[in-house]
């Protein structure tokens, strides 16, 4: 290795296919007593059982579920240590060998640590299949089964007002779906952004070909189900209806996107369920799938603060956590069943009932912590390979309350969860045998919430514009997101205006598009937004013309943003060494806008940037494309040279984004040359164009932040590699700079011995 300098790039790595780094599925709790696969799983897995926070837990060995203000990558982890992001300002460390006691004194000494937990086992709910009852009296009950006539959720009658709409979405997070499934092929969720088996990230969003979800048990696109019980419960919530075959769902039609996160033998792990609530949101709020509703019949495990975070996070987008109480015959309110205790009020825990409408022998209940009840006793469903079959348990409960959600959402699409919820509460049929039992001492009645949901007042139509990130910019704003409550009409370039400084900047040029109809990008603006100032952007209500699609709902607010611009820089940096564009400053900071595939080298493009380093100065490289707003196609790989053309650092994915980024400090005065590729082209002569492989390409921008030169004086000079990031206060400084582009003011301390660059895992 070239000892002319030292790198410090942190553990930040993202999931993104077979092979990606994130925690495996563990062992987990059995929520029904007469269960008996948990025990050979918990032993293969290895487990541990240890006391937390007084709390005896069982908990998947060396992984920690920890709760940081930082990037993964600049918590300072020790050696040996790896992180992968769960989404949501949550991070899966595996620590081999730390003890609880250890795992607590690392954390109260790093900054940025807001929380810290074990990573608790968690199981599916499934019970033995019984075929006996073979009727849908959950639906419909006319004593088929030997019960009581009408103890059901009245579900004909809501049909009368809506059967569902394929426009809404439940994730079901469980052991997978049968996608193929004949009753259930028509009602299965495809993500319209992604294109199937191409191998490519197409709406970039962390994860290649989730073209029905994504499978969090083993980082993979495949959701099928290898156990039975997810298939089960999405049959519950929509098996394709009047189609002359197998059953109906409480929705004839609807989305159903399958999130696993259990294997084959039903368990699983806290971080793998967190990181499939954690999708949920994401494609909700930053993709605009209209995901109305979690389905989570599992559980175990004990409180998890990252859980509920989770869950909260989903609520705040508008998703409803509906969860299975539990099928213990325990009391809720004295000891708590997760996550159905944790769902506050962002979802509903679900009590079962028989055909009789008594509360199932095996149901947890609980008069504060247990909201509704359903019919979960000998449920007739779908599973897989064109099957059916009889379950019972809180599990087959929580997706007759999850089909009402997504029902509620069809009769009314303007309705908030907020709405659906307190009218599911206010609706129920009431129960004299649930009495205490739960907070309504009722069953849900599809009927009466859908009607009483359609003739809610519609919520006001709101739009977002999405925060221009970076800011303050060292470059143009290429484009905009504009995002809405709900699909709507009439939006377009007209609807806008764009002030720099007081000044009115003209729209000429600016287009519209979308996908969706929710998120629209605003496109065009970077000669717009290429001088020097304070811009602010704004969305017009009145005499806009913008409505919901839906319900003719006019647009209620305005809406903007403001950032500012302190110089612009465009170049067209060449393909080798001696075409490379000159980096024209030695301290500050410096944003270059880029693309890769413009030029004549096609996939095989380079972009190189020279810049000029003196002994000890340290300098910051950070490439983004994914996380810009409107996003980018380009996967990134950042290289950096000596003059000769030798290799002395290199980095592919961080920060749990597709974008690149390295810090280093020179041993040595002198120039070098920073290269900016697609993934796939990583291995290219600097000093030769188009000497590589085709690779990723797309649009981005690098930020190169020097430190001063002042940081030189007295330094060492070491062979090798260093980490230069070896505090969490020295990366929080160095990503709060490489974000903002402030002025670099201090010098970054050298690190422990042993800490090494992290590349891409081969697949």
């Amino acid at each position: 290795m070239d000892a002319m300098f030292s790198t410090g790039w942190t553990a930040r790595i993202k999931a993104r296919t077979a092979g990606r780094r994130r925690s495996r599925p563990l062992a987990t709790e059995r929520l029904e007593s007469r269960m008996l696969m948990a025990a050979d799983v918990s032993a293969a897995l290895a487990a541990n059982r240890f006391v937390w926070n007084g709390e005896t837990v069982t908990a998947r060995a060396d992984a920690w579920i920890v709760g940081t203000n930082t990037a993964a990558g600049s918590m300072g982890i020790r050696t040996g240590w790896q992180t992968s992001s769960l989404g949501e300002g949550f991070v899966s460390l595996i620590a081999p060998g730390a003890s609880p006691t250890d795992i607590l004194g690392w954390s109260r000494t790093t900054a940025g640590i807001r929380s810290i937990e074990p990573d608790r086992v968690v199981t599916a709910s499934a019970l033995p299949n019984d075929p006996s009852f073979s009727r849908l009296w959950g639906l419909n009950n006319t004593a088929q089964t030997g019960g009581l006539a009408n103890a059901d959720i009245d579900a004909p009658a809501a049909w009368d007002v809506t059967t569902g709409s394929r426009s809404v979405v439940v994730a079901v997070i469980d052991t997978g779906i049968d996608y193929n499934h004949p009753d259930l092929a028509a009602n299965v969720w495809r993500n319209p952004r992604e294109t199937s088996g191409d191998g490519v990230d197409n709406d970039g969003n962390g994860y290649i070909d989730d073209v029905y979800g994504w499978n969090f048990a083993n980082n993979t696109a495949n959701v099928f189900d290898d156990n039975s019980h997810g298939t089960h419960v999405a049959g519950t919530i929509g098996a394709v209806g009047n189609n002359g075959s197998g059953i109906t769902g409480v929705n004839w039609q609807v989305s159903i996107m399958g999130l696993k996160f259990l294997d084959s033998s039903g368990s699983g792990t806290t971080s793998a369920a967190i990181a499939a609530l954690n999708y949920a949101t994401m494609m909700r709020r930053t993709y605009g799938v209209n995901i109305v509703a979690t389905n989570n019949s599992w559980g175990g495990g004990g409180a998890s603060t990252a859980l509920r975070d989770a869950i909260t996070a989903g609520g705040n987008a508008g998703i409803l956590c509906i969860a299975a109480a539990g099928n213990e015959s325990s009391n809720n309110d004295s000891v708590g069943s997760y996550p159905a205790n944790s769902v506050g009020t962002f979802g509903l825990s679900v009590a079962a009932t028989d055909s009789s409408n008594r509360l199932a022998s095996f149901s947890n209940y609980g008069a504060t912590t247990v909201q509704v009840a359903a019919p979960g006793v000998g449920i007739y469903s779908t599973t897989p390979n064109n099957t059916y079959a009889s379950y019972s348990g809180t599990s087959m409960a929580t997706p007759h309350v999850a089909g009402l959600v997504a029902l509620m959402a069809a009769a009314n699409p303007q309705a908030t969860a907020t709405q659906i919820r307190s009218t599911i509460l206010s609706t129920v049929t009431p129960v004299s045998g649930l009495a205490g039992k739960c907070s309504t001492g009722g069953v849900i009645n599809a009927a009466a919430a859908v009607q009483a949901i359609r003739g809610t007042t519609p919520a006001p139509l709101a739009a977002d514009i999405v925060d221009v990130t970076p800011d303050p910019r060292t470059t143009s704003v290429g484009a905009v997101l504009v995002r809405f409550g709900q699909a709507v009409t009439g939006f377009d370039v007209a609807d806008l205006s764009l002030v720099r400084s007081g000044v009115a900047v003209p729209l000429a040029g600016a287009t519209v598009t979308t996908v969706d109809n929710v998120t629209w990008t605003v496109g065009g603006l970077d000669r717009l937004t290429a001088t020097a100032g304070t811009y602010s952007f704004t969305l017009n209500a009145t005499g806009s013309g913008i409505v919901s699609r839906d319900g003719g709902v006019a647009l209620a607010a305005s809406a903007s943003d403001s950032w500012s611009v302190q110089a612009a820089s465009l170049v067209d940096a060449g393909d080798t060494i001696a075409t490379a564009a000159l980096v024209g400053i030695t301290t500050g900071a410096l944003r270059f806008s880029g693309q890769i595939g413009d030029g004549s080298n096609g996939l095989r493009d380079v972009d190189l940037y020279r810049v000029t380093l003196a002994a000890g100065q340290s300098l910051v490289i950070d490439i983004d494309a994914q996380s810009l707003a409107g996003s980018s196609t380009l996967d990134s790989y950042l290289r950096i040279f000596n003059s000769a053309g030798k290799q002395l650092a290199a980095n592919d994915d961080a920060a749990g984004s597709l974008d690149s980024y390295l810090s280093v400090r020179a041993t040595v005065a002198g120039t070098y040359y920073v290269g900016v590729s697609g993934y796939g082209n990583s291995s290219y002569n600097p000093n030769r164009a188009a000497s590589g492989n085709r690779g990723s390409t797309g649009s981005y921008q690098v930020n190169f932040a020097f430190s001063s030169l002042a940081a030189a004086a007295g330094v060492t000079r070491v062979a090798g590699f260093r980490d230069t990031g070896a505090t969490a206060a020295a990366q929080a400084t160095a990503a709060a700079f490489a974000m903002y582009g402030a002025n670099w003011n201090a010098a970054l301390p050298a690190a422990p011995a042993g800490q090494r660059q992290l590349r891409r895992p081969s697949c």
